[in-house]
Parts: C-alpha cells; structure tokens; sequence
C-alpha cells in the first residue's frame, strides 16, 4: 500500500509503499531522521497519507549537576557583609578613621583626579590645590591627578592667586581613582566644608543591602543574576577592616563557580 509522508524534522516529503500495519518505523532519504507513522486512507483514495504517530517525544535534557555547600556558604558570606556594612553605617566615623588607619599601615593608598569649577560649571586653569603637603596647578580643563594619597578623610586645599583659599574634606579610598569636583568660591572669603558623615553613612547603608538581596537569592538557589550583582556591589561597602569586602569577593568567586546551580526564576536553571 503506498502512502505519502513528510519528515517532521526536515520537512521533506516522499512516498512509501508499506505493508498494511497499524505502525510503521521509517526512515527520511533526506536527513535520515527515524520516526513512527500510521496510515489514514479513504476508500475513495488510491493513495494513502502516511502521518507521525504521536507517540511520547524524548526531550533531551542537559546533565544536572550534583548540588554542592557553595550556594549555601555564599549565603553566610553575604549576610555578615550586611551585617557589618550595616554596623560600619551607625558607626561610620570610628570605623572609618580605624580601617582606613590601617589601609595606610598595609600600604594601601588612593589615587584622585580634582576638577575645579566655578559655579557657572566653568573650569578654571591655573588653580593651586593642595593635599598632604603635595600643591599641583589645574590645567586648561581644570582638573589635576595626585597618586598614592594616603587614605581617610583628607583636607583638601583650593586657592588661587588674589582670592582666598578654600578647604574641602573629602574620603579618600583604596582600588580606584577618586574624582572629586570643587566648586570655587572666587567672590567670598575662606570657607571650610567638613566632609558630610551622615552622607557616607547613608551610602554605606545602601550598599549593604544589596549583599542581603543577594543572601536571600542563594539560600533559596533562585535568581543567579541577583546573587552575583550583591556580591559584587558588596565589595565597595568595606566595612570594618576591609572585612567586608574581603567576603564579597569570596562570595562572588563561590557563585560564579556553583552558577549552574541556580534557577533563574521564569524557565527552570540557568544552563
């Protein structure tokens, strides 16, 4: 009995000549796919079509790996992360000066770029700044570098010829270059500007939340984008010693490693 058939793989269509059976294996000439088929044929027709049976379909899946104590250890790194940028945030003022003192006694130190503007944003050249003892002249753009600045709360010193001077107290950090921009009051007289501890208090703060977002998104193995991104924000709350960054850092290498193990919330894992 002939029949007429179409490869669900390639689509390729041909004709068979099979005994009649209820089923039939057959193969495509074009792409060799295997495939079960079964004939529908009228009487009024010389030729039969031959379709898919629709047996159960294998679906391939990929190998799922063994679950391991990453997810979990990461879990535990991230909420003594929040714990300490959040402790370092009520006390920001004594554990800055005691970690940054001791970022200065390791070696540690900061690079800064200072752009100077007036307050119509206009950059002004030929600006003395000074920091630690160190003076360098702004540029055309208005901007000077200083490298291996000690770390802490820094005064820094803005002055130029027959105005008075200008003192700003800004948080110099390790592992990057701190941009600062001064704003130069030509008109007045000196004025001092005290670095703002409530602010970086409340920075602090922002950051250690993020660690706790990333806490809740390994201990449930959910959401590994979420896991990775409060690791790595987590680096830069500090916290006291550098603690915190320190586990950030080992949490962020122990998710990335066990990344196969968490599910990304809308389609199963995340291969």
């Amino acid at each position: 009995m002939k029949g007429r058939t179409v490869c669900p793989n390639c689509k390729y269509e041909f004709i068979l000549d099979l005994p009649e059976d209820k089923k039939h294996e057959v193969t495509c000439p074009n792409c060799k796919h295997k495939y079960v088929i079964q004939a529908k044929c009228k009487k009024s027709e010389d030729e039969c079509k031959w379709e898919e049976h629709g047996e159960p379909r294998k679906t391939v899946l990929s190998k799922i790996r063994p679950k391991t104590n990453k997810p979990m250890i990461s879990a535990i790194l991230l909420v003594c992360v929040f714990v300490i940028g959040v402790s370092t945030s009520v006390f920001s003022e004594q554990f800055i000066e005691s970690t940054m003192d001791i970022g200065n006694a390791i070696g540690l130190s900061g690079n800064v770029k200072i752009t100077v503007l007036d307050f119509e944003n206009q950059s002004i050249d030929n600006v003395t700044v000074k920091i630690n003892n160190v003076s360098k002249l702004t540029n055309d753009k208005g901007y000077v570098c200083f490298k291996k600045i000690g770390l802490g709360i820094q005064k820094i010193e803005v002055n130029k010829s027959s105005y008075q001077k200008q003192v700003e107290e800004h948080l110099i950090l390790p592992f990057f270059t701190n941009e600062i921009l001064i704003r130069y009051n030509m008109t007045s007289g000196s004025n001092i500007k005290e670095f703002n501890r409530a602010g970086c208090s409340l920075i602090i703060g922002i950051l250690s939340i993020f660690p706790l977002l990333g806490f809740i998104s390994c201990l449930k193995r959910r959401n590994f984008d979420i896991a990775i991104a409060g690791a790595i924000i987590g680096i830069f709350s500090f916290g006291f010693f550098f603690i915190g960054s320190i586990l950030s850092v080992i949490a962020a290498y122990l998710i990335f490693k066990s990344r196969d193990e968490f599910e990304n919330g809308k389609k199963g894992k995340t291969f």
